[in-house]
């Protein structure tokens, strides 16, 4: 289980699992749900700098990330990544490239408010072609610690006939269809580290 505060990567793995060698990590033997929970909070706090990733080993990983989540309110959503032949969707918000996405409804599957958000958020509407990625971020919202789990798909455009339309109220400045190569070259110098993921899941 991995997930991000800002820049920060903070990662939960098995004691039996192998160290990713291609990436340096300031790195924890033997943690608990509670080692990792010091060290993000100080990360809230404004304790850390810079951009480091912290890896957490524990020898019972199914327990400790329970305990984990636990920790945080944790909220649901889906979104994903639309194409259109060489093109894909991507948006603006806040001035920051992001993907469409959006918090899961009562009583919704999350392929539907996968499609539903997307939807709302650009005016593109799509359909579902697979599951691509989980990722994990964090925030703080009315001095609650927040999870957002985030489920993201390969979608493709449902309908020729259609407007884009950015959603203003939701600080959507921007709907953009961009090449592969715009969104290595423009996108990725411009957004969070958990879209990166999902940029490169998606390219795999």
């Amino acid at each position: 289980m991995q997930f991000y505060t800002g820049n920060i990567s903070f990662e939960l793995r098995a004691s039996t699992d192998k160290h990713p060698k291609e990436e340096q990590f300031i790195i924890y033997g033997n943690a608990s749900a509670d080692t990792l929970w010091s060290r993000y909070l100080s990360a809230e706090n404004g304790d850390i700098s810079g951009a480091p990733k912290y890896l957490f080993y524990t020898s019972n990983l199914t327990k400790e990330k329970k305990a984990l989540l636990n920790k945080f309110q944790v909220r649901i959503a889906a979104g994903g990544i639309v194409r259109n032949e060489d093109k894909f969707l991507i948006i603006k918000r806040n001035g920051v490239y992001d993907i469409p996405k959006g918090h899961l409804e009562k009583d919704e599957s999350l392929e539907i408010c996968a499609i539903r958000e997307v939807e709302e958020e650009t005016g593109v509407p799509s359909k579902i072609e697979n599951l691509l990625i989980e990722t994990y971020h964090t925030y703080v919202f009315k001095g609650k610690y927040v999870l957002k789990h985030t489920y993201w798909y390969d979608m493709h455009l449902y309908k020729e006939a259609f407007k884009e339309q950015p959603q203003i109220e939701e600080g959507i400045e921007e709907v953009i269809w961009m090449t592969k190569n715009e969104i290595n070259n423009i996108v990725l110098k411009n957004t969070y580290k958990s879209i990166k993921d999902v940029i490169k899941a998606f390219f795999k």
